[in-house]
């Protein structure tokens, strides 16, 4: 049933079993943030060809590969925790976050696609737009996801740039809050993937959805790693990323990738 609400908010005709989202917010928030991204995605879908096919393929396959570093990050985290090695506590935990709101914004109609630049924003940009373009969830909380996505950030900098001797005594046990960090990274990347929904109900409504993938640099670029100075391509990217293009096609969500 809930489900079913989700797809008429989208207008996909696909809905991932949202975990972390129906405990942050009622269907009415959901639906009101589902209709803000259509009305935004609309003028995206009219415009849609084979070119902008082929950047919004590229942003969705990277955007699950930084919602899949999200999940191993926070999975290295509870490890951690339960391991006593808690001192990795707060860099997974932040960077389960961080890796979320990559993938929140790879997703989002309000960020422009500006090659290497959209995925290598600053930290700081990462997180003033994510909580920004958060706020359609809920207004009242803008600030709240702000604030805790900067303190994440803050406890992972005090442990690798100072080193406090006391621990938790300098920041308390905030600092090693696996459930908190988890559940927001959760609600981030559960966004991401309802902007993807969002994205097909706009192409359904306003597209063709037979359409090609035609070859752009950024291609190259997104499977390639510099490492010392020299561009090394991942054999397993090529492989994943050429798969989705000749059995999908045209951009799907993230249910379907």
């Amino acid at each position: 049933m809930r489900n079913e609400a989700f797809r008429k908010a989208t207008g996909s005709a696909y809905c991932y079993d949202y975990r972390e989202l129906p405990g942050q917010a009622d269907i009415a928030a959901v639906s009101g943030y589902c209709e803000d991204r259509r009305k935004r995605f609309a003028p995206i879908a009219k415009a849609f060809d084979d070119r902008a096919n082929s950047y919004w393929v590229l942003r969705h396959y990277l955007a699950i590969k930084f919602a899949t570093a999200a999940n191993m990050l926070a999975g290295s985290a509870a490890y951690a925790h339960a391991h006593n090695l808690m001192l990795a506590v707060p860099y997974f935990n932040y960077y389960a976050a961080l890796n979320a709101c990559r993938a929140f914004l790879l997703t989002s109609p309000q960020v422009d696609w500006d090659g290497k630049n959209t995925v290598e924003m600053t930290h700081q940009n990462i997180i003033n737009r994510t909580a920004d373009y958060m706020r359609e969830l809920d207004p009242a909380r803008r600030v709240g996801w702000q604030e805790q996505l900067k303190a994440l950030r803050d406890h992972r900098e005090l442990f690798s740039y100072r080193f406090p001797l006391s621990g938790p005594g300098v920041v308390g046990n905030a600092a090693f809050d696996l459930d908190a960090a988890i559940a927001l990274a959760r609600l981030i990347a559960e966004l991401a993937s309802l902007n993807s929904e969002c994205l097909d109900g706009a192409l359904r409504k306003h597209a063709s959805m037979e359409l090609r993938v035609t070859p752009l640099a950024e291609h190259e670029w997104a499977m390639a790693y510099e490492i010392a100075g020299i561009s090394t391509p991942d054999s397993d990217d090529r492989y994943r990323f050429g798969k989705f293009v000749r059995g999908w096609k045209t951009v799907a969500p993230f249910e379907v990738m």
